[in-house]
């Protein structure tokens, strides 16, 4: 029986690119002064080129684009604390994330996030968007010291919402993060396939949703399983 439903944050519950795409032209306008000579397609550009699907932390993100744009040390500085700052404001909820996880609590089941990041960006995000309204518990990288796809972050999680690994579901879009850190970790990994690609190279997800109407009858089928 599936004791607990556990969730990624960035590019599942939360449509990163969809924020992204609303936070970048407002940066780029606010701080136009300090990009003289820059175009916004060319920061747009250059940001997504460098991010690595979100993997790639913001930390070492802006210092490499800066560097790419010509800008000085000075400008990277700015650009960093203005999206820490500013960037979980322009947070958007994946359709229908805040109603599975609501219909989830209803079921009697418990419900995690686990994120990679930084905890004052991540939490912020989380507030803003209700969802720390409607879980029961978030584990966020920075915190505690791991990250996805270590095991022991899965691990931690399921021990301090009392359930055991093989009783909990994984949800994320990142085939190696979210899909192989939860297997690993003796959990059922699902891949979350609205807006990433599953590799090539990889044998198929055993599991697989498109959108988050999909969760509860997931679970169902792995009850009867």
């Amino acid at each position: 029986m599936i004791e607990a439903a556990m969730f990624d944050l960035d590019e599942t519950l939360i449509d990163r690119r969809a924020a992204l795409m609303a936070f970048l032209p407002d940066q780029f306008k606010r701080l136009g002064d300090q990009l003289k000579g820059v175009t916004f397609q060319n920061f747009q550009d250059t940001f997504f080129a460098l991010e690595k699907h979100g993997f790639l932390d913001k930390q070492k993100l802006y210092p490499r684009l800066a560097a790419a744009l010509g800008l000085g040390s000075d400008c990277e500085t700015l650009l960093l604390s203005d999206f820490q700052r500013r960037y979980p404001q322009f947070a958007r909820l994946s359709f229908g994330a805040l109603e599975a996880l609501i219909a989830l609590r209803r079921h009697g089941l418990k419900t995690a996030i686990i994120s990679n990041g930084h905890t004052n960006v991540q939490a912020a995000k989380i507030e803003i968007t209700g969802l720390r309204n409607v879980v029961d518990l978030v584990v966020i990288s920075e915190d505690i010291g791991l990250r996805k796809p270590d095991p022991r972050i899965f691990q931690l999680a399921a021990e301090r919402l009392d359930v055991v690994p093989a009783r909990c579901i994984f949800v994320g879009d990142n085939p190696e993060a979210d899909v192989g850190g939860a297997e690993s970790a003796g959990m059922t990994g699902v891949f979350y396939g609205a807006g990433s690609s599953w590799p090539d190279a990889l044998p198929s997800p055993k599991y697989r949703i498109d959108t988050f109407a999909e969760v509860l009858p997931l679970i169902e089928t792995l009850h009867g399983a």
